[in-house]
This record gives structure tokens, sequence and C-alpha cells, in this order.
């Protein structure tokens, strides 16, 4: 299993027509892989339009596997062509191929993927992986497939299962076919007992793929470890003398230990291991669909219960076939990354048994906001109705707030949770779209009629003068539907545009509001919140959109009524909301911006006003570390006025980027695990390490050191006025460093406090002139005045 060799220098050559993007993903001895596309005939059914067939194309990005003339096995043309027809969830398509006689290489054109499982196995791939029956299910189920039609694989081995997780959900696909004459990263000889042969002719055996199949699983179950030995001697001997040597370390009450040993001791023609093991593997799918138990039916899909991981779910079935194939993709790559309280959680995505299926395994909740209207709702007692409509409005914003808008908000949409207290949530994201400055594009009007904004139903309302490109739409669009969601649950099931279903969306357009003129000329004249929601619903369903109130007022408006209720009635649930990764965070000191940073990017969030949650902060800005390897982030630490903002790695470096700029103001490598800013100069700051001998006092307008303080075993540093550092030792010493206040490049010892104890904080108040020191057992006040501490409190 040595290391291929290094590939020649990337070059640029057409391929279909089309510049290939040369960035080498993989690489093996007589082949490479490169970005590339392929122009498809998209619609081979012709389609029709103003009477006459019409014949569309689609560029797709693909894999280009460039392979020499001479290094393709014999009768790889006919296998190439089975392929091209080939679809199937497991396998990994061949979209076309050309040969270039004149410079002797032939291109494949192949589905993207991410890595391949050898990558993974080995620590290179990190990504996002099916769960571990899925890939096992998914193995066996590709090379399975592949016999029934007919093909013996010939080579599989871990570099010929790759991970296609462009999309969702993250499949495991066969790839390869036995195309090349080379074996790459990984030869044939150690995953079966054949022979190396140049010739298709000589590989027909279908137990070569099984016995190859089982070593690629257990592989894949040890991260790494081959089946039958350890190195390439012993795994030879051992493979020669059917000895699975490694079988034990297993575990025979893993649920694939019978399968593997199975597979790798096959039995004569027409008795297939692989097909057990395949259905062995597919009872073990975390994911179980109950197509007896119907929940609701959508635009794309029906709902059904389900279990993942034993636990209840309910399951969104799609047809895989559907012509709405992009627009399901889309729901599922958005959705997969929302997580807040009052959006539904998607918890998996996975595909069907019989692969007819992509199924979304979603959070279960008790109902609809449109069955409680209706009295068809028999779950948990739902919280007052100033809070439903909080949490509705949270949610939705939530998804603004991801530079997202919902474009189907009806009664339908909004769940209502199992748990208690009872949560709303934002559900089906069918028609979701990325924004940009809360605008979005569209080709198509999206949504359910009564629900929709009049911007959009006036388009829909004269099709035969519908512009050939629909203007931008905004997230108002999105308001609009809120707000009238929101007068229907508070009327038990009215809509602020009539009682009848049919007369709804020409009073829209009409503005005729007359459900909701009714609802406030009827209202008790002591009812304060009644008129306070009334008054917020007409904001939010203003005809004009300039006029129309936008969501970060409304959950102000609302939560400014929350306060001024009995506060038992309604509590606010803290909000539990990840970043998706491992980051430092920290606030800007004076503006509602936070700061989150990891080795690999800064990520700076903003939000409109106090009252929404962090969960509704919105991204402002990224700065990805190009060219900068990091290792773990130690320190994040902004300025005094939030000018410039100090991150700090494991391995020394400190970067100071400029805010809002983000511009580099200081980049060095030295001995340092934290950082503190100078109280009054936004400039200067302080590195240390702990247990070091070090202070450092740098600038970050010179991008420099300019005065380094001696001490031993630094434990805590704290700068008490522009000039003064106090520094604590592990020789339990509080030393106070004094720079001149013109020049900071000397300074002096000027205090000396013997702290008895461990050390572990300091804190300085600069209205007493106090500091601070925080141990394990015991925290004391010194004053500049004493050398020993004013005030000792003892710790339990």
């Amino acid at each position: 299993m040595a290391d291929a060799e290094q590939p020649e220098p990337a070059e640029d050559f057409l391929f279909k027509g089309k510049r290939l993007d040369c960035k080498k993903k993989i690489f093996g001895e007589g082949f490479f892989l490169f970005d590339g596309y392929w122009k498809e005939n998209e619609n081979a059914g012709a389609e029709k339009e103003r009477g006459k067939s019409k014949t569309s194309y689609l560029i797709k990005e693909v894999a280009v596997r460039r392979i020499q003339n001479e290094d393709c096995l014999d009768g790889w043309k006919d296998v190439a062509d089975k392929l091209i027809i080939f679809n199937h969830n497991n396998i990994l398509r061949v979209f076309g191929y050309e040969e270039d006689v004149a410079n002797g290489w032939r291109y494949f054109a192949l589905e993207p993927y991410s890595a391949t499982l050898y990558e993974y196995c080995n620590g290179k791939y990190n990504g996002p992986m099916p769960n571990e029956s899925q890939v096992l299910y998914q193995i066996t189920n590709g090379v399975d497939y592949l016999h029934g039609k007919g093909i013996v694989h010939g080579d599989l081995n871990p570099l010929n299962v790759v991970i296609a997780a462009q999309s969702l959900p993250v499949r495991m696909k066969i790839s390869d076919f036995g195309l090349s004459k080379f074996m790459k990263l990984c030869l044939r000889k150690y995953w079966t007992l054949s022979k190396k042969t140049y010739s298709l002719e000589g590989i027909k055996d279908a137990t070569e793929d099984v016995i190859a199949a089982g070593c690629i699983l257990f592989y894949y179950l040890t991260r790494g470890e081959h089946l039958f030995g350890n190195d390439s001697k012993s795994i030879l001997e051992n493979l020669k003398k059917n000895n699975p040597v490694n079988l034990e370390g297993l575990g025979e009450n893993h649920f694939a230990y019978e399968p593997i040993k199975n597979m790798i001791n096959p039995p004569g023609k027409g008795f297939s291991w692989l097909h057990i093991a395949n259905d062995k593997f597919k009872e073990a799918l975390s994911l179980q669909v109950n197509t007896g138990k119907q929940l609701g039916k959508g635009y794309f899909g029906d709902v059904f219960e389900g279990k993942f991981n034993g636990d209840p779910v309910a399951v969104k079935q799609m047809t895989t076939t559907t012509a709405q194939k992009d627009i399901i993709q889309r729901e599922m790559n958005t959705h997969i990354e929302l997580n807040h309280v009052n959006v539904v959680k998607l918890l998996d995505v996975a595909d069907s048994a019989d692969n007819k299926f992509t199924h979304l395994a979603l959070e279960l909740c008790g109902g609809t906001l449109a069955d409680y209207c209706k009295e068809k709702y028999s779950g948990p007692e739902l919280p007052p109705d100033e809070l439903v409509l909080y949490q509705i409005a949270n949610g939705l914003h939530y998804i603004h707030s991801r530079n997202l808008v919902h474009r189907d908000i009806k009664p339908e949409n909004i769940l209502i949770s199992m748990t208690t207290p009872v949560q709303m949530k934002v559900s089906d994201l069918s028609f979701v779209k990325k924004t940009r400055d809360d605008i979005f594009s569209q080709s198509k009007i999206r949504g359910t009629l009564q629900w929709l904004a009049p911007e959009r139903l006036k388009l829909l309302s004269d099709p035969g003068n519908m512009p050939a490109e629909l203007p931008d739409g905004t997230i108002k669009s999105d308001t609009f539907s809120s707000g009238c969601v929101f007068f229907y649950f508070l009327t038990r099931g009215t809509h602020p545009f009539g009682k009848h279903k049919v007369t709804v969306p020409a009073n829209i357009l009409k503005n005729k509001q007359e459900a909701l003129v009714s609802y406030k000329q009827n209202l008790a004249a002591d009812d304060v919140n009644g008129r306070l929601l009334a008054g917020l619903i007409e904001k939010m369903i203003q005809f004009e959109e300039k006029e129309r109130i936008g969501l970060p007022e409304v959950i102000k408006q609302l939560a400014a009524v929350l306060y001024g209720m009995d506060k038992s009635k309604c509590q606010l649930s803290p909000v539990d909301v990840s970043l998706g990764g491992t980051y430092g965070k920290r606030s800007h000191p004076t503006e509602l911006i936070l700061a989150c940073a990891n080795v690999e990017k800064l990520i700076f969030y903003t939000a409109e006003n106090f009252a929404i949650p962090f969960s509704n902060w919105r991204k402002k800005k990224e700065v990805t570390f190009q060219h900068l390897n990091f290792n773990e982030l130690r320190s994040l630490e902004w300025n005094i006025d939030g000018t410039r903002l100090a991150v700090g790695f494991d391995d020394g470096t400190v970067v100071v980027w400029s805010y809002p700029e983000c511009k580099i103001f200081f980049q060095k490598k030295l001995p340092f695990a934290k950082i503190n800013w100078n109280p009054t100069r936004p400039n200067l700051f302080a590195i240390w390490q702990s247990w070091g001998d070090h202070v450092f006092v740098c600038d970050s307008y010179i991008g420099d050191v300019i005065t380094t303080i001696d001490c031993k075993n630094v434990e805590a540093v704290k700068w008490i006025s522009e000039n003064r550092i106090a520094v604590h030792s592990f020789d339990r010493k509080i030393e106070i460093f004094e720079m001149e206040e013109n020049n900071l490049t000397t300074n002096r010892l000027v205090k000396e406090f013997t702290h008895g104890e461990y050390c572990h904080y300091l804190e300085w108040n600069e209205r007493t002139q106090y500091l601070a020191s925080g141990g394990i057992y015991e925290i004391k006040i010194w004053s500049m005045d004493d050398d020993k501490p004013i005030y000792s409190l003892k710790l339990e």
C-alpha cells in the first residue's frame, strides 16, 4: 500500500468546450482527476413551449478523470457505455467519455465526490458521513446492484469507495469499475484472491467482489485495519490461507460480525452472502418509517410516523425521481444547518432501503396551528397567545437571520411541540430561498394563494402579462404572511382579509381587511393587549412593502407586551444555538457585535436590537484565514474601544485585526497563551504564557513588541493603569511593573506583594484603585498603599 507518485503540474485543457479548473483532487499512477464541466441534454423528452419542441442543456460540474490510452483495460468502452445508463444512489455516475487520440488520453466525466473511504479511515477527511449502519448498507447495496446488472467490479478497495458529500443525503458510492489497469494506493492483490490482470476478460467471478467487500467493511469499522493482517506480507499470506486474523477484534456481538465472516467464506454460485449481508444492514438502519401511519401531506411528499435511533420522529418521504429535485435538495441542505427552538429540527437525511425515496427525519410535533384553530388538536396546553406569536416571529426571524426567506408561511406550516413548555415551530422549508441584503430573486411565485403578499399575488392575477423576468422579492413578503397567521390564530380560524377562502386573494389585492376591521370594532374597551396586537398586525399586513413593519420591530413590540404581563404565565425559554463547530466568542465592548473565531475563520455577527435573542443575530462579515495555517485557538480579546481584535493560537501566533476593516495590523509568533489589552490605550496589549518567564508589551499600531518584562513562572497578568502591569508568579508573588508614561520601552519593578496562595486571576478596579486576586480557596484585595491585603475572603 505504498503512496502514489506525485502528479505532473496542473495544466489547462478543454473538455466538452469548457475550460477545466485544473485542481487536482485525487491522483494515482496513470491517471489524474480534475474539476470540470459536462454539457448534458437535460430534456430529451422535448419540453413544449409555444407549440414547438425545445431541447435544453445543462452544464454540470463534474470530476474529470484523465487516463492514458495504454493504461485503460481491454474492454473499457463496453463497461463505460453500460455505466452511463446507470443512475443508482450508491454507484458513482459516469456521464460520458471522450478520446483525445492525438495526445493519447481518455477523459471520463464522473459525478463529483468529496473523498475516498481510504482518506476517511486514515484521517484525511473530516467532513460529513452517513451513520455506521448506513455506510455498511450503502456499500453492499452498490456492489449488489452491480452484480444484479451483470457487472463484476473486479477491483474493490477503499480507494474505489467514495463519499459524495456535496449534497444531502451524504452517500457512499462504488467507483472505478476496473476502467484502469493501475490499482493506485491499494493493489488488488491485498483485497482479493485473484491475480492482477490487464483485461476485463479475467474479471468475471463475483465471489472475489464479495470477499473484497467484506474486507472493506472491516477496514471502515476499524478505521484502517485490514481483516487479514497488519502489514503487506502478513495480509498476502493470510489471504492465501483464508485466515482473517483480525476478525475477532470486531467482537462477536457486533451486528456486522456474522455478515463479514460469511462474506469472506462465500458459498458456491447461486447463493450470495452479499445479498444476505445487505438485508442484515438494512434491518439495522437507524431510520425506520411506518408508512401505515400518515401524519400529513405536503407539496413534495407525504409525512409518516417513524423512529430515528429508537426515538419517535416525523418522516417526510419524497420521491427521488421528482422533477423538483433541485428544490428538494435546497430544502435539505439549508434545513440541516438550522438549529433554533422555534424551527422544526431536521435530524437526518437518508435514502429509503429500496432507493425510491429520500427520507427527512424531522422532530415530531403534536399538531399544527391550523389543527388547533379547527379544534382538532389534543396535545399539551399552549402558552398565552402573546407568547405564541412571539415564538412564531422568533423562529421566522431566525430563518431570515441565516439569509433565507421562507415563502410559504401559513397555519399548516406552524407546528406545536410535543414537549412542555410548548414551543411553536416554523416548518416546511420546501420553498426556502437564499437572500442577499434581505432581497431574493424568483423565477416562479411560490407559496399558498390565500397567504401570499399582494406584491406576489399581483403577478399571478394577470398571467398573460407576467414579465419574462420576475422582479426581486423581499423578506417582508414573509412578514405579511405571518401577520395573516397571527390574526388567524387570535381569532381561532379567521383570515384578516375575509371569512371565505375563495374571496381572500381578491380582498388582498384590494387591500380590503374586512375581518380585521370588524375585529378591532368589537374589541372590549379595556382589552389593552388586544388593541396592541391588532395594531401590530395592521402594520405587518400593509399593502405597500415599504410601509410594512419588519420582524425585528415585531419581536420588539411583542417583547414589550410580554414584559407587561404576568411573568409566571409566559416564561421565555433560553435558546440553545450552535454555530457549527468549536469557536471562541467575544462580545464587542460598545456595539451589538459578536466575534467568533476558530482555526479557519473569523466571523462577526450583528443584531438589530436588544429584544432579539442571540440566535437571531445575523452574519455581518467573515474573514477566512487563507494561507495562515493556525493550530488550536487559545485567546480572543477586543481592545477597550472595539477597534482591534486580538486572536492567539496554540503555536504562539498572535494576530491583531482592525475592526470593521479586518486588516491585519500585528502578526507575530511568540511564546504566549493569553492576551490582556491596556484599559486606556487602545493600541497596547500584553501577552504571556502560563509558567513562562516573560510578559511581552506590544503596540498594534507599529506591529511590534516594544518592551519585555522579565519575571519567573508567570500565572496571571493585568494592566492596572495605562503604564502599569500587575504580574502574579507561580512562587506566589504579585509584582507591579511600571513604564514611563512617555517612553514605554523600559520598565521597572515598583511594588511587590506576597500572596501566599496560588492565584488564578487578577482584576483591577479603577474607581477604588484596588487590585483583587483570586486563588483556589481565597480572594484578596490589595491597595497600592499597603504591603498586606486590606481584605481577605476564605472560600469553602
